[in-house]
């Protein structure tokens, strides 16, 4: 028995994996280096079996020159959705680089054996809580659900404009500068008026060293109210999530 496919359907499976591809390598939680490559390849696998049927129908004329050209359109249109979440996505660790900054924690990084490099202690508590939070809430379906959407405005064999990509990279930085001080803003206020009564406290008693009193002090204040910023966390990631499913669905092909 011959078994033939379409070769339409052929390359619209195969474009369909490539942006998949590009999605699920800089797209949280999809992008985290304890997640096996062979799994992120059956994961954007998966996603493309999902959208390949509808994208069969409307498939053009298959040649070679279109494939490449719409192979390497496709990978890039994939990693723009991607960082576009993972800039937003990233606003939370941001907000507890913050936190260590102003407490004193930065000044001993610690090894993270997840990614891999040296990371603060409380920007990466923040960056797994919110991982976590992600799963729990259902937010990686919302992605996902973002993610098969955006063929309605980038279709296949369409362009991303460079302009909206750009205008679009500038609101989510300025987007998750603004969250990440949100989030991080109590906890250094506090911080803040504890150097200032330290420094009080210097100039009423100079026998007293300060500078040696000081950062225990202050880890002491940033771990007792560190459980102030954990529940401006689901809100903050919720908005953050909304406005990067936004943001996917917003392209439109040039």
């Amino acid at each position: 028995m011959d078994l033939s496919v379409p070769s339409a359907t052929v390359a619209a499976l195969l474009l369909a994996t490539v942006r998949a591809t590009g999605f699920v390598v800089l797209a949280p939680p999809f992008n985290n280096n304890g997640i096996p490559m062979a799994v992120k390849g059956a994961l954007a696998l998966a996603l493309s079996l999902v959208v390949f049927p509808q994208l069969a129908a409307d498939m053009p004329a298959v040649t070679a020159g279109f494939l490449i050209v719409a192979a390497i359109t496709e990978a890039i249109i994939g990693a723009a959705l991607g960082f576009v979440v993972q800039v937003l996505f990233t606003a939370v660790q941001l907000a507890g680089d913050i936190i260590d900054i102003a407490g004193g924690f930065s000044l001993q990084p610690a090894f993270d054996p997840l990614s891999l490099t040296m990371n603060s202690s409380i920007g990466r508590l923040h960056y797994l809580l919110a991982t976590t939070l992600l799963f729990t809430s259902g937010g990686h379906l919302m992605l996902v659900r973002g993610f098969v959407t955006s063929y309605q405005g980038l279709p296949l064999g369409g362009s991303l404009d460079t302009e909206q990509l750009g205008s679009a990279m500038t609101t989510a930085f300025a987007m998750m500068f603004l969250a990440a001080l949100q989030i991080a803003g109590p906890m250094v206020a506090v911080l803040l008026l504890t150097d200032v009564a330290l420094a009080l406290l210097s100039k009423a008693a100079p026998a007293l060293n300060m500078f040696s009193l000081g950062f225990p002090v202050k880890i002491m204040v940033t771990l007792a109210l560190l459980g102030l910023t954990f529940p401006l966390l689901p809100p903050a990631l919720d908005a953050l999530m909304s406005t990067a499913v936004e943001a996917m669905t917003s392209f439109r092909s040039g």
